[in-house]
């Protein structure tokens, strides 16, 4: 099972290309090791806030956002994930991931005490980093089999096989759409 970490850093079975996450640590002056730090605290808080979607009968919505997602066009030009085009659909996807502005704002705040690095950036970087999310994630499911992404999505999201919640994800499915892959 691959994780959503794993999707933006890559790993030793399945590397990603860098050149996106070394275009963001030039142009906003960061460190691999901030920016891997910094992204690492904004993808805990998206993956809760996809899981929270996903929990109340969002999994096809996300399923939609990501067979017609645009974030993928940043990854294939690096220098354009930290262009204007590429932060305001990073704001899309949080006002449909953390609902509210000010829970952006709170978590840029947070994440600034813990890392020590200026607010400013952070609330450039968190759209950023939610257009790399869905830009990574679009792709890997682009490579699996049309009757696994669900289940593949739920495994990415950490909703584990057995749990109440994964069940009641696949239940909810069943019954809105009947029996789909």
């Amino acid at each position: 099972m691959v994780t959503l970490m794993e999707l933006i850093f890559g790993n030793e079975k399945m590397p990603m290309d860098q050149r996106p996450l070394q275009e963001i640590g030039i142009q906003l002056s960061l460190h691999q090791d901030q920016l891997h730090r910094v992204m690492e605290l904004y993808l805990n808080a998206l993956q809760q806030g996809l899981k929270d979607n996903v929990s109340y009968g969002g999994l096809d919505a996300l399923m939609d956002a990501l067979a017609r997602n645009e974030s993928e066009e940043f990854l294939k030009y690096p220098h354009q994930i930290i262009e204007s085009k590429a932060i305001d659909n990073g704001n899309y996807i949080l006002g449909h991931v953390l609902k509210e502005k000010d829970v952006s704002r709170d978590l840029a705040t947070n994440v600034s005490h813990r890392t020590g690095i200026e607010q400013d950036t952070l609330e450039i970087l968190l759209p950023i980093t939610a257009t790399l999310m869905m830009g990574r994630l679009g792709l890997y499911l682009d490579e699996v089999d049309d009757k696994k992404k669900r289940e593949t999505l739920l495994d990415i999201l950490q909703i584990e096989e057995g749990t109440n919640l994964r069940e009641m994800i696949l239940q909810k499915q069943k019954e809105l759409y009947g029996k789909r892959g």
